[in-house]
């Protein structure tokens, strides 16, 4: 089976650990099945012709749309990949705007496709009945760190409070919590965030370390150099946030981190209060009250690690994403008939040259946007 992934930008962190890296699981087991990455931008006619199942991944315009459009018409099929509620993304998101003026084409693309894959069951009920399958994320962690405890030492070493997120996080009652934390001389250490959230909590009077957001297997590295740590996970209470994964939790738990995180889905429903995380609720008192417990019982705290270790690498895994990927494309099966060519010759000239036209000016506004950067140092 030949499949074509097309997405805004084939190199994310998002389309790696959504497309590609399970799908090139997939075909490695798979002989005779092929993978392509396109990003829509340069997506041909003849790509849609060489695959028989194209999967589009958070498509937000009339180009996804004819993508889709244009995949049926020659006789191909369709996956369209979503991993948030993007039809109820709350106003204070970075990307916000930009979703809102593509929620037209999200409908007619979601309408369009043979199926939806979505990455919980909770947001496959809300953005897609019936047509959806979960396709779960799954924890991933650098072999040297696995089932390795990263819980607070019994030496008292300052514990480094992580924070990471890939967008605005709310985060004043957890902020309350950590100023009076940060009053009292060597209670914790460093606070470290990764992401949009550094900006949330500095603005809320906490003294930060801010690093910017990295590559997934960049963050897996970090964790490992953070000496004791411990993970905190502030969500809000949105649709839109209880329709998201729990990844961070999958990750911190393979990396041996104990994890305090807000008593709210999606890490409500994947985790065991007491047993495997800390739940707290969004209360300064509550947030406190888990910070301390996890500096001060280091051993409950390294036994929630070791559970929750075990339950991610059972039941949150790369292998079982790749089998989801493995059921659907087997339920939706290969072309039963050669490729139909939608466009004539001349379309395809007209095409190639809007490709490159397209691909020119991309280049041409990220050579601008780097040298912007580089001026604002």
């Amino acid at each position: 089976m030949k499949l074509l992934g097309a997405a805004a930008d084939v190199t994310s962190v998002l389309t790696t650990i959504r497309i590609a890296r399970p799908l090139t699981e997939l075909i490695a087991q798979r002989p005779g099945w092929e993978l392509t990455l396109r990003s829509l931008h340069e997506c041909s006619a003849a790509d849609l012709e060489w695959a028989d199942v194209l999967i589009v991944q958070r498509g937000l315009t009339r180009r996804a749309w004819r993508l889709i459009c244009a995949m049926h018409a020659s006789g191909g099929r369709v996956i369209y990949e979503i991993d948030d509620l993007l039809s109820e993304m709350p106003p204070s998101l970075i990307h916000h705007a930009a979703v809102r003026r593509g929620l037209p084409w999200l409908q007619r693309c979601i309408a369009a496709a043979d199926i939806v894959s979505v990455s919980t069951a909770r947001l496959g009920r809300t953005v897609a009945p019936p047509r959806w399958v979960e396709v779960p994320n799954y924890g991933d962690a650098l072999p040297q760190a696995v089932g390795a405890s990263r819980a607070v030492d019994a030496a008292g070493t300052p514990v480094t409070l992580l924070f990471a997120s890939s967008d605005r996080v709310p985060v004043q009652q957890v902020a309350l919590a950590l100023r009076e934390l940060q009053a009292l001389p060597g209670r914790i250490g460093p606070v470290v965030a990764v992401g949009p959230v550094a900006e949330d909590l500095r603005s809320s009077g906490v003294a930060v370390r801010p690093l910017p957001q990295i590559a997934r297997l960049d963050f897996l590295s970090l964790l490992r150099s953070l000496g004791p740590v411990l993970a905190v996970i502030p969500i809000g209470s949105t649709s839109f946030d209880s329709c998201k994964s729990a990844i961070k939790y999958f990750d911190y738990a393979l990396a041996g981190i104990p994890v305090v995180c807000a008593n709210r889905p999606p890490y409500s429903d994947v985790t065991r209060d007491g047993v495997d995380v800390l739940l707290v609720e969004d209360l300064a008192k509550a947030w406190r009250a888990a910070i301390e417990i996890a500096i001060d019982e280091p051993e409950r705290m390294a036994a929630l690690v070791a559970a929750a270790a075990l339950a991610v690498a059972s039941h949150h895994s790369l292998d079982q994403t790749v089998s989801a990927w493995s059921a659907v494309l087997d339920e939706l099966g290969p072309r039963t008939a050669a490729a139909q060519a939608a466009v004539n010759p001349w379309q395809r000239a007209v095409e190639a040259a809007a490709i490159w036209l397209r691909r020119f000016n991309r280049n041409r506004l990220a050579r601008r946007a780097a040298t912007r950067a580089l001026k604002g140092r």
